[in-house]
């Protein structure tokens, strides 16, 4: 079973590079180049991997620098060269007149159609997903890479396909600093310092928001948290189907050892939650549940076929199934990044039908002020009692296969944006002297795939507003992971905990499983969690599904608090010491699969991870252990 995620960064890199050519009136130009020779052939020999990006992404560069050159009405000296007459000139204008006109679907099709081909012949995917992916992706990514005039060279590091250099990251930081006016344009700390000095928007006073629980009702002494994550059930999962069927998602027919409540390698069925929901009410007998965190995504990985109704239809059966299991219960929710249509890519107006829907499946949870919110922007503030509030993220800003964060005209780049959100919320509850818990879907870890630049000003925030932010809950990458930001200037004082919860559904071999928080009301702090988890097989051999405590935080990493100041040091021992590090590696993947071997580079760049808000701040990590030997 292939990540689908990777397949698609690849095409946008190779694929579309190829089919620029084909579509292209000057694909001669670059085939009768002596260093392209049949470039097709070459990019078939070469097997997927950082060759193949950088060959495509070569091509992509001469092709983009041809269309500039021709474009450029003022460089005769370049056109003559190329022989063009008064003909050509009139085929290049109406070729320039494509872009917005009706003939753009036109190109569209033939970029999607190509692809399609090369998907199919390269055996990246079988070819129904090749046809459901491309038909689905291509289209965006096109739009994003040709309209923004995205610099090719930069992307197979972007995407770390490849392994960054220094030439290319150059390239990277000139190419922004030329096109971009905003976020994407910072490169060090002083212009994300400038986040919160300068605001451009008012923001309502949240000091009035009246409390979720007030007077008797309010939260006292010892209680706990449940966070859901990544629940991605399928509600076309089949009972006995083939889980190894060659596609991004199995279990949907064939004939196979898919059991009743499930398989390692597919999402699970609507059965399964309902079982584990049941079994939720019961550990509350002795564990009484005063907030659930449900950290997004519902739908099942089934990208190649995928619809808006699909989509919003899995969001609706599951935000039923929360109401009616846990209806006395607080519920906080947050949008994942499979939620939209196509899954991570988001951008407004354009997605504006998934904050509607949005708005209205979450009327039982959130008041109506928290709602308007979510439907301008999909995140929201909400007072839970006096001195403690709720802040759930939108975290599309920091997914980079949503294509559109590449774009000058991208969320994080429009005025009234997340960031400044953040920011001016945080500002607002530190002078009321409100703690704040943060809640989101894709946290800043080099596993999630993050958007530097979203997690680069997220750090600063949290450095910022240590005193204020006392917890951050995130899932995502159904792993069971930390994230430990600190200060930006030495990133030695620890300054807030990512806790990266593992997900819900055993797609791609992961035990299902589900968190609880403790939390003291008095102080306002996370005092300790307890993990759970459930072994499918044994569910399925004895037809009866029950959850089991996997660790308990405290206990097993012997730590006298959860504070930033306790994980750092917990987590810098992991460099080096193995049997700190092996109790975090063993609960990892949460997988029924034996460890894979971790020797001590594995080990260190693990624990670089750990502290890697940024892939940069990552490569400078696992550079000073390289430098050391």
């Amino acid at each position: 079973m292939k990540n689908w995620s990777q397949t698609i960064l690849l095409l946008a890199i190779l694929f579309i590079a190829t089919t620029y050519a084909h579509y292209d009136s000057h694909a001669e130009k670059i085939a009768q180049n002596p260093d392209y020779p049949h470039y097709l052939e070459r990019l078939k020999a070469i097997p997927i991997s950082c060759a193949l990006c950088t060959v495509g992404a070569d091509i992509l560069s001469d092709l983009l620098q041809v269309r500039s050159l021709v474009n450029d009405d003022s460089n005769r000296e370049f056109k003559n060269t190329l022989k063009y007459n008064e003909k050509r000139e009139r085929e290049r204008e109406r070729e320039r007149e494509m872009i917005n006109s009706t003939q753009k679907n036109a190109s569209t099709t033939i970029v999607v159609n190509t692809t399609i081909d090369l998907c199919i012949a390269f055996k990246i995917e079988l070819p129904d997903v090749c046809h459901g992916v491309m038909n689905t992706f291509v289209p965006i990514i096109w739009d994003v890479i040709v309209t923004d005039n995205i610099n090719p060279m930069t992307l197979c590091e972007l995407f770390r396909i490849c392994q960054p250099n220094s030439t290319a990251t150059e390239q990277h930081n000139q190419f922004h600093n030329n096109n971009n006016n905003n976020m994407n344009t910072f490169s060090n700390l002083d212009l994300v310092k400038t986040l919160e000095e300068k605001p451009v928007h008012t923001y309502p006073d949240i000091s009035a928001q009246k409390p979720i629980r007030e007077g008797n009702t309010t939260f006292k002494g010892k209680g706990y948290f449940l966070q859901l994550a990544d629940i991605h059930f399928d509600a076309y999962y089949l009972e006995g189907s083939n889980p190894n069927c060659g596609k991004p998602l199995c279990c949907r027919d064939g004939t196979g050892d898919a059991g009743f409540y499930g398989h390692y390698q597919c999402d699970i069925p609507l059965v399964t939650v309902k079982t584990m929901f049941e079994r939720i009410v019961e550990l509350t007998q002795t564990l009484p549940i005063d907030l659930i965190l449900w950290t997004g995504d519902s739908p099942p990985h089934d990208v190649w076929m995928q619809t808006e109704e699909k989509q919003t239809t899995a969001t609706q059966t599951l935000t039923e199934l929360v109401h009616l299991f846990f209806p006395d219960t607080i519920v906080f929710p947050a949008i994942g990044n499979h939620e939209s249509y196509p899954a991570d890519q988001f951008i407004l107006p354009d997605k504006q039908w998934l904050l509607n829907d949005l708005s209205t499946f979450w009327a039982p949870f959130l008041g109506g002020e928290q709602l308007d919110t979510v439907q301008q922007q999909g995140y929201y503030t909400l007072l839970i009692q006096q001195g403690l509030r709720i802040i759930s993220l939108n975290t599309q800003d920091a997914d980079l296969i949503n294509f559109y964060n590449l774009m000058n005209e991208s969320n994080m780049n429009k005025p009234n944006n997340q960031t400044e959100w953040l920011s001016n919320m945080l500002a607002q509850s530190a002078s009321n002297s409100e703690k704040v818990i943060i809640i989101g879907h894709i946290p800043c870890t080099l596993k999630a795939a993050v958007n530097d630049v979203w997690c680069s000003i997220y750090q600063r925030l949290v450095e910022q507003y240590s005193g204020t932010i006392v917890g951050q809950i995130y899932g995502h990458t159904h792993d069971d992971q930390l994230a430990i930001l600190t200060d930006m200037e030495t990133y030695t004082k620890p300054t807030g905990v990512q806790f990266i919860a593992p997900s819900l559904t055993t797609y791609q071999n992961h035990e299902p499983g589900f968190r609880i928080y403790e939390f003291d009301y008095d102080t306002n702090q996370i005092t300790d969690y307890y993990q759970y988890h459930c072994n499918i097989t044994e569910a399925n051999l004895t037809g009866n599904l029950t959850f089991s405590l996997t660790y308990q935080a405290k206990e097993m990493y012997g730590l006298s608090d959860m504070s930033p100041q306790s994980w750092f040091q917990v987590a810098t021992q992991m460099k080096t010491d193995s049997t700190v590090f092996n109790k975090y590696y063993s609960h990892l993947s949460s997988s029924p699969n034996p460890l894979k071997p971790c020797d001590a580079d594995c080990q260190y760049s693990m624990a670089c991870e750990i502290f890697s808000v940024t892939s940069h701040a990552f490569d400078n990590c696992v550079n000073i252990q390289k430098n050391k030997k």
